[in-house]
């Protein structure tokens, strides 16, 4: 099984050396291009944190955890990455979050104290971390769902960084679809934009 990977262009002295001329519609010599990105990214990144954290205001819920952050900024640097879409942002941090609870309940290790109990974490929850997050890494590519960031969702749960119930699990996911959803749209507008620019 192969999981998927991001070719990177190799980097020599020919492609550094060109610099894109400045047509008068840059910033601070940055072309255009670059110095959208450096709007985009960090106003989209911050968006959909907001929304998550809006819906954990409302619902006092743990909506925006600290795996949504990682997961809001690929979303926003690469619209239209397959580890960005839809499913398999939604689907890659269900699968975490599953294989999070197969690990602890395989291991024993709910039981142990947590992250915040003032202690090194008991060698039992590293045991279960280090199996959810291979487990994670097995299973999201047979499901297409393939999304790194979600591995940090599997190690809140390892790490027991909350007191996981139902409502809290739901409240949780119902974060991960809000950034989704936010983020498909986002992601098409984005595309739609340098389809455009490249055709102008």
């Amino acid at each position: 099984m192969i999981t998927p990977t991001v070719p990177l262009r190799a980097v020599t002295p020919s492609t550094t050396a060109k610099r894109a001329p400045d047509t008068g519609r840059s910033w601070r010599g940055r072309p255009p291009a670059a110095t959208s990105d450096a709007i985009w990214v960090p106003s989209v990144s911050a968006i959909l944190i907001l929304a998550a954290g809006a819906v954990g205001l409302a619902t006092g819920q743990p909506a925006l955890f600290v795996a949504l952050g990682p997961t809001a900024l690929v979303v926003a640097s690469s619209p239209g990455h397959p580890t960005t879409r839809f499913h398999s942002v939604v689907l890659g941090h269900l699968a975490a979050f599953v294989c999070g609870w197969v690990a602890l309940l395989l291991l024993g290790a709910g039981g142990a104290p947590g992250i915040f109990a003032g202690q090194a974490l008991p060698v039992v929850r590293v045991w279960a971390s280090a199996f959810a997050v291979g487990l994670t890494a097995l299973v999201q590519p047979t499901m297409r769902a393939y999304h790194p960031p979600a591995a940090a969702t599997a190690l809140l749960v390892t790490m027991g960084a909350y007191k996981l119930t139902w409502k809290s699990s739901l409240g949780m996911m119902a974060g991960v679809l809000i950034v989704a959803l936010l983020g498909e749209w986002f992601q098409r507008v984005r595309l739609g934009e340098q389809r455009t620019g490249a055709t102008s």
